[in-house]
């Protein structure tokens, strides 16, 4: 029924959901079908400003650097401990994109011509993970497939 799948993911437990969802359930009913997962940055964190640390160019482009480096290796252990969890994510694409996160799961998912996208269900403030936030209102409408949120374990 579905050729490509997108999981977006992040780390906390509600994207946790979601990659148990795809790894134990939807690829073992549709061996064939492509999974690329997808993990956000929301470009926000780049308009950080203080007079602390913006004193000079040299030194915003040195902290950049080092929050860029951060969140590149944070991101990485996630999808080797999606790997380690589910070997059957040995087969996914992996994908690490900056913007605004609505917009460029929708953007994603339509360059990939995904038909479906997976994400986990709506998680607390405060918990692991990428901290940014997107309301249905704004994902929604630029959808270019359906949209399949794990839900909640023992619901």
């Amino acid at each position: 029924m579905f050729s490509h799948l997108l999981l977006c993911t992040h780390g906390s437990a509600g994207a946790i959901l979601a990659e148990d969802l795809v790894c134990t359930d939807i690829v073992v009913r549709n061996p064939d079908l492509a999974v690329t997962v997808l993990t956000v940055v929301n470009e926000d964190w780049r308009h950080m400003t203080g007079d602390d640390w913006l004193n000079t160019s040299c030194v915003r482009k040195t902290f950049l650097t080092l929050v860029d480096d951060t969140l590149a290796r944070e991101i990485e252990e996630e999808w080797q401990r999606l790997r380690a969890t589910h070997p059957v994510a040995e087969d996914f694409g992996f994908r690490k994109t900056m913007g605004p996160v609505a917009e460029t799961i929708a953007a994603t998912a339509r360059d990939l011509d995904c038909d479906l996208i997976v994400m986990g269900p709506f998680q607390k403030k405060h918990t692991k993970g990428l901290k940014a936030r997107m309301t249905n209102k704004e994902l929604h409408p630029l959808l270019p497939c359906p949209l399949l949120i794990a839900p909640q374990r023992g619901v």
